[in-house]
């Protein structure tokens, strides 16, 4: 049976998963893969996408259709992917998406391929109860290396879930099942299984299927490293993760943000500890030192060396509001949003003079 998937968001991790997700030759599940595509919509219409992988090797990708806008997509999707950057104090990404769900046919299911937290709500609220919403977490080490051409250094995984309702206050997390709810999440389920089986067919092995709520533990435990990593690349005035790592100054404290993080995480989510197969900090941080000789710029180290909007909001300040919900001060992740955001707030006026 064919399924149709329509991208928005063609940046290095993007790319590198739409276009494994792309196998329209295949024997018993074909995909078929478009994208929309602004700034680069002739050059990817016409030429398509290099990839180049430490995982499959080197290869082509010439999506099914290229659009120049959402709403020159049309509505006939089994699954829509939001691949682009989390930026929710600019950006309402519910209403870009709002042309591809109409009455007069059966919703895609929309799968949010980003960094952050409590993000999912705002599609939820403006979609309903009707559209299945799949949350997707992932752990790749990708780059765009010069326009139209991806590179993908490490890793692959992916962690998918469905999000029906799941909501954060002060008594703890709440994923209370009416009936609506529990008939979504089943419809949501099975989505969220072919989706898994449609990107391992496509050689993504390691594609992950969680319960909403261990979904949602995922997210946190990634947010622990971007919110540690990513903010520190720009404070540490240009330095890779790798480099950072090799620092035992930079080292303390990037250990400090992730068990800070992650000592919130425990406390939201009622637990002794993090279950054991989730990373240590210090785990982490030897990774990072061992991957050296991959060492790319953090994704918002190169947004603010090109003078691109930081995801902010997404990796900093909501954590830093979820926390104060249970009374937990995130101090490390509070300095560095109130450093950076004067840097931002700067920099924006330079670029206005």
């Amino acid at each position: 049976m064919l399924t149709g998937i329509y991208q928005v968001g063609t940046g290095a991790v993007g790319a590198f998963y739409g276009s494994r997700l792309h196998q329209p030759n295949h024997p018993q599940q074909p995909v078929l893969v478009s994208l929309t595509c602004r700034s680069n919509y002739d050059q990817v219409r016409e030429n398509g996408l290099e990839l180049k992988t430490r995982s499959f090797g080197d290869y082509h990708f010439r999506p099914h259709r290229v659009f120049p806008s959402v709403s020159a997509a049309g509505t006939e999707w089994d699954y829509v992917l939001l691949c682009t950057k989390l930026l929710p104090d600019r950006v309402d990404d519910s209403a870009i998406l709002s042309p591809l769900i109409t009455s007069d046919r059966p919703p895609p299911t929309i799968v949010l391929v980003q960094n952050g937290l409590g993000f999912e709500h705002t599609h939820r609220e403006r979609f309903g109860e009707a559209v299945p919403i799949i949350s997707a977490v992932t752990v790749v080490n990708a780059e765009q290396i010069e326009p139209g051409v991806v590179r993908q250094n490490r890793w692959t995984r992916i962690h998918l879930g469905p999000y029906v309702d799941f909501r954060y206050v002060s008594q703890g997390v709440t994923d209370e099942r009416q009936e609506w709810k529990q008939k979504l999440e089943e419809r949501s389920e099975d989505r969220v299984t072919l989706l898994a089986e449609l990107l391992r067919q496509g050689g993504i092995r390691d594609a992950e299927v969680h319960s909403e709520r261990d979904l949602q533990l995922v997210r946190w435990h990634k947010l622990a490293i971007n919110a540690s990593m990513n903010p520190s690349s720009i404070l540490s005035g240009g330095l890779t993760n790798a480099e950072m790592v090799a620092d035992p100054a930079l080292r303390t404290h990037l250990a400090g943000c992730m068990t800070e993080v992650l000592s919130a995480t425990c406390a939201i989510f009622k637990l002794e500890k993090m279950p054991a197969h989730f990373a240590s900090p210090e785990q982490i941080l030897e990774s990072t030192a061992r991957a050296k000789g991959d060492a790319v710029k953090p994704s918002m180290l190169t947004d603010w060396e090109l003078h691109r909007p930081l995801e902010l909001e997404a990796i900093l300040a909501v954590p830093i509001r979820i926390a104060r919900r249970f009374g937990i001060e995130l101090g490390r992740l509070e300095a560095m949003y109130a450093f950076l955001s004067q840097l931002e707030r700067q920099g924006a006026a330079l670029a206005r003079l």
